[in-house]
């Protein structure tokens, strides 16, 4: 599975690290999963202190957990983790919606929702949740904070996670048209400077896709 992974030049820590990471976000490597770095190492032919390296970067993104007398695990959410992100999410994003007023400028908003539109005709699923999620980063710059536009950042990797959980269960992307629609109406409230409307679409969009989200992982574990 690891011999996947392909090294070029540049940092080949870097490299391993982002390998994992797509590995994980793709499935090939499933939650709970032991990441083994005498196996990692045998199979990519580096030495055990390059995938330590490697994996503690992965480990910091939230995707790898430390489990005691098991190592490094793959992230298998909890619900409480679950909620953790989407509560922080959440609040910084609403907060953005409603603070929309007639000064402010939606320009970083329409550019990357212009980059949406474009990724969702590569049918590239990596690319479109890149895309995605850098109009959701847009909103959150809405309030001119780059402390907060910062502390989003350290969400994206787990947001990224859980999108591609739901592409794979729900194939969304699969319907380019419907993704974009809906998006449109997230850019739309925001277009009409109505604090309380653009909170509300998305508010109403984000515990959408919790919700979806927590019983996609509820059912990984049934009772």
């Amino acid at each position: 599975m690891v011999r996947q992974i392909e090294i070029v030049h540049s940092s080949t820590v870097q490299q391993v690290a982002d390998g994992l990471t797509a590995m994980i976000l793709d499935g090939r490597l499933k939650p709970g999963e032991r990441l083994r770095e005498s196996v990692l190492a045998d199979n990519l032919q580096l030495s055990r202190n390059t995938v330590r390296e490697a994996v503690r970067i992965v480990q910091a993104g939230g995707l790898v957990r430390h489990r005691p007398n098991h190592g490094a695990i793959v992230w298998d959410p909890t619900d409480s983790e679950i909620m953790d992100v989407y509560t922080a999410r959440f609040y910084l994003e609403t907060t953005a919606a409603r603070s929309i007023s007639e000064k402010t400028s939606l320009a970083d908003v329409h550019k990357a929702m212009e980059d949406f539109r474009v990724a969702l005709r590569s049918g590239d699923a990596f690319r479109i949740v890149e895309k995605d999620l850098a109009i959701h980063s847009a909103i959150v710059g809405l309030l001119g904070s780059r402390k907060l536009s910062a502390f989003y950042q350290q969400l994206v990797t787990e947001l990224r996670y859980f999108m591609y959980v739901l592409s794979t269960v729900k194939h969304e992307y699969e319907d380019p048209d419907a993704l974009e629609a809906e998006h449109q109406r997230i850019i739309a409230a925001l277009e009409t400077r109505d604090p309380v409307l653009a909170e509300k679409v998305v508010s109403d969009t984000i515990v959408e896709y919790r919700d979806a989200i927590r019983q996609i992982i509820a059912n990984r574990h049934p009772v």
